[in-house]
């Protein structure tokens, strides 16, 4: 998309988040410019416009290139998908993308064959499980951390109690969260 373009774009965006009726746009652009439409302005008229607008609250909004989760599948992809989402959710990975997660497969699996599988979703049953098990690993590591910075070095469940390192994975996510099991 050309720059002039893109500009006509985030000004027709700017009138939509702004909510203005047609007659308040058309006023706004006659003011700034002389001219009601778009199209006639030169570039240096359409930044004007955005500019005037900007000031008026419109904020852009950055599009997001990275790819998402496709929808939900119910196996155990979707419980490695969750897992990564949560972490993003509790600052533990910088990047919740479905393409930082197929990095992160990317990487476990080629431990395991030598070059690894490429996306999520393309693993079979037991690389699925391989990699759903070091990533709960790894989440369980992070969380009990941060427990223990925080005092809590016991956790206690059904007859039993653990040093919050050693605890299982639901005892530590559900302490993490604040829940008791």
């Amino acid at each position: 998309m050309s720059e002039r373009n893109n500009l006509i774009t985030k000004i027709h965006v700017a009138k939509s988040q702004l909510a203005m009726p047609e007659d308040s746009y058309r006023a706004l652009l006659h003011r700034i410019t002389g001219k009601m439409s778009c199209l006639s302005m030169s570039d240096s008229q359409l930044e004007s416009v955005l500019a005037e607008m900007k000031t008026k609250g419109f904020k852009v909004k950055k599009s997001s290139k990275r790819r998402m989760s496709p929808p939900s599948s119910g196996t155990g992809l979707d419980k490695i998908r969750a897992i990564w989402i949560t972490m993003h959710k509790q600052g533990f990975v910088r990047d919740g993308s479905e393409a930082a997660l197929d990095a992160y497969v990317k990487r476990m699996t080629s431990k395991i064959n030598g070059i690894g599988v490429d996306s999520v979703a393309w693993l079979n049953e037991t690389m699925a499980f391989t990699v759903l098990e070091s990533l709960k690993r790894w989440h369980r590591r992070l969380m009990a951390e941060k427990l223990i910075e925080q005092g809590l070095t016991e956790l206690y469940g059904h007859r039993k109690s653990w040093h919050t390192s050693t605890a299982p994975y639901a005892y530590v996510a559900a302490a993490y969260e604040g829940q008791q099991l």
